[in-house]
């Protein structure tokens, strides 16, 4: 596989274990080192606020929880993001249109070309 994520360390938060380690794989596979997966909001402002991170990818609901917060925080940050969701791009705020938007299932090479024109490399 082609290494189009190198260098560049990005933040998995995703509640559905098998998504967040399929999420972890590919991304990997890539050359990215993943920081994660957070499966709550109090797991990714842990890893925020002890890691590195170029990117993230949310899942837009983490069980109950909304990523609000995430999404309040990445951006004081300015760290970029992709938003991972099941839910129809009507259905979130018009504020967060403003982020790629990719839909459950993915594909893979729809989020790697996301995530590449977000997240420079280092």
């Amino acid at each position: 596989m082609v290494a189009e994520l190198s260098e560049r360390r990005i933040l998995v938060v995703e509640d559905e274990p098998i998504v967040a380690l399929d999420l972890a794989f590919v991304l990997e596979g890539r050359g990215a080192t993943i920081i994660g997966p957070a499966h709550s909001v109090a797991e990714a402002r842990l890893l925020i606020s002890s890691s590195q991170i170029d990117c993230a990818v949310l899942d837009v609901n983490l069980g109950r929880e909304s990523v609000a917060p995430l999404v309040r925080e990445l951006g004081e940050l300015n760290i970029p993001f992709v938003f991972l969701t099941g839910y129809d791009e009507r259905d979130l705020s018009p504020l967060w249109r403003v982020h790629p938007i990719v839909h459950k299932p993915t594909v893979d090479a729809e989020l790697i070309d996301a995530l590449r024109h977000i997240c420079p490399s280092r």
